[in-house]
This record gives C-alpha cells, sequence and structure tokens, in this order.
C-alpha cells in the first residue's frame, strides 16, 4: 500500500495541510493513539486532512473538534467521527483533553467489489456521503470500539479478523444512525467553491472583514454566498468570522500576558465589550474567567 496515494478529488489546500499516516503493518492499517492529550496551553492542533476514517473518543475534559468548517464541542464519554479528507483539528478549551484516537485506512474495509463497499462504503472514501461528526449516544457504537481497543491490545489469535469484523459492523451501525432524510450526501467540490473565503478569514481576521469581501473572493454574490455558507456549515459566515477569531483569541489568552482589550484589538474585535460578550456566549464563561481556568495569571 502507497501511504502518499491520495484521492482525485483533494481539498483545497487553504483548508489544511496533508497528513501521511504511518502504520506498523502495511497489510493490516488501523493506527490507535491511545491517551492523547491535549492542553489549554498549547492551544490546538495544526489542521490537517488525510485519506482515513478518524474517530475520537473523549476520555475526559471539554473541547471543540473542527470538522470542514463545522465547530462540534466534545466533552467527556463523547465520539467525534471525521470522515475521509475532511479537514479538522481539535482545541482545548481549560485544563487538559484526553483521548483515544483511530485512523483506519480505506484499503482495510473497501474492497471496491464486494456489495458493500458498492452498495455503501465506497460512497464514504469517494467523499459522495459524509456521516455527522457527533455520534451521540450509540450504545452499539461505543460497545464496537471499546471492543476494537481491546483487542488490538491483547492481541490474541484472530484479532485481526475480530477487528476488522466490529469495522464493518461500525459502518454498518453508522449508516443505521444516520436518518435517511438527513444523511449528508454532497458534491466533492462544494467545500472548494468556499475554500477561498476560508483562505481569506485565516489570512485577514485581524482586519476588518465585509460579508461582499468573503463573496466577492468566491466570485458570489453575497446572496448566493451567504446561502451556500449556511447550507453547507449550518452557520452564517460572520459567525464563522466570529468563531475563528474567538479561536485565536483564546490562544492568546492562555499563551500571553496581553489584556483582554489588547486581545480583542489583536483578533479583529474593535469593542472589547462585544468581544467579550460573544465570548461568554460560545464558551459560557468571560476571556478573564477562561484564562484563570488555565492558570495563567492576569
Amino acid at each position: 500500500m502507497k501511504q502518499d496515494k491520495r484521492p482525485d478529488v483533494l481539498p483545497d489546500a487553504g483548508s489544511g495541510q496533508y497528513e501521511s499516516i504511518p502504520f506498523s503493518d502495511d497489510l493490516f492499517p488501523i493506527r490507535i493513539n491511545r491517551d492523547s492529550v491535549l492542553t489549554a496551553q498549547s492551544g490546538h492542533a495544526p489542521i490537517t486532512w488525510h485519506e482515513q476514517l478518524e474517530i475520537l473518543i473523549i476520555l475526559e475534559g471539554q473541547g471543540v473538534c473542527v470538522c470542514d468548517c463545522r465547530r462540534i464541542p466534545c466533552s467527556t464519554g463523547d465520539i467525534i467521527l471525521i470522515n475521509p479528507c475532511e479537514p479538522h483539528t481539535v482545541e482545548c478549551d481549560a485544563g487538559r483533553l484526553r483521548y483515544h484516537c483511530l485512523m483506519i485506512d480505506p484499503s482495510l474495509y473497501d474492497r471496491r467489489d464486494d456489495i458493500c463497499s458498492i452498495r455503501y462504503i465506497s460512497a464514504v472514501t469517494d467523499r459522495s456521503v459524509q456521516f455527522r461528526s457527533s455520534i451521540g449516544d450509540n450504545a452499539r457504537i461505543r460497545a464496537l470500539l471499546e471492543d476494537i481497543l481491546d483487542e488490538s491490545l491483547e492481541q490474541r489469535t484472530g484479532y485481526e479478523m475480530a477487528i476488522k469484523g466490529d469495522i464493518l459492523k461500525l459502518f454498518a451501525e453508522l449508516f443505521r444512525n444516520e436518518p435517511a432524510d438527513e444523511m449528508h450526501v454532497r458534491k466533492p467540490y462544494e467545500v472548494d467553491q468556499l475554500s477561498p473565503a476560508m483562505r481569506y478569514i485565516a489570512a485577514h481576521y485581524a482586519s476588518d472583514i465585509t460579508l461582499a469581501d468573503l463573496a466577492g473572493v468566491c466570485c458570489m454574490n453575497p446572496s448566493y454566498f451567504c446561502r451556500r455558507f449556511h447550507a453547507l456549515t449550518g452557520r452564517t459566515a460572520m459567525s464563522y468570522l466570529n468563531e475563528y477569531r474567538l479561536s485565536k483569541a483564546q490562544t492568546l489568552l492562555v499563551t500571553t500576558s496581553r489584556s483582554v482589550s489588547e486581545i480583542a484589538q489583536t483578533v479583529g474585535f474593535s469593542d472589547s465589550s462585544y468581544f467579550t460578550r460573544v465570548f461568554r456566549s460560545v464558551y459560557g464563561v468571560s476571556p478573564s474567567e477562561a484564562r484563570k481556568k488555565s492558570g495563567k495569571k492576569e
């Protein structure tokens, strides 16, 4: 198996960095990182994407998983699914976030020539179908993941067959967990249409940004841009901009000694009182309280 093989349709380069996932055994390409830890001081992991299906099992703490421009809050007990080729990162709100991470290569579950692949799995690998990122309280999915973790740790005779069987059962449960009228079926280029706006926000978030600016870099009129952005991300472009600025502010709060008003200005909020209100509405605490929780002194 070639680790550098990439899919025909790629996320835009501005959406994150391609990550080649190494496996200890190319004949059995599954990787499990146990007890990964992210702290508030470290901010967030870099935005990356890869062909592998990734699943996070949150063991302790609170944070946010950003998947393809969608921000998904996560806390102890949650299960987060990251679809193949989906740009993503994980952020820690305060304290530390501890989780197990499973990465499964398509070559392990997508044969392309059997009924399971033809009817179901190939659509996931090809990005024409995406599962919801938040799994919710699904006891069967949780039990399958726990069995995969146990089998990989104990490595009893035939553990590879047991894990592969669990993975196929996992896909069955994922499809059943998605209501037919809510299945996220999309054309692969939808994210690419909006990626110029994402790149523009990443480069200019500290400056004044208008809806017309974002629509313009995507070569769309503002009305159509708003509809496409909301349909893809579930939020308005201005809400996404504010969330992006807040994530930058959160990192500055726990890694620098700058004042709250200075941080607000640095990330693009001209009014520090408005910045505090928006910060509290998203994170549930004020910027000063978030800094204190992280252990950083004013």
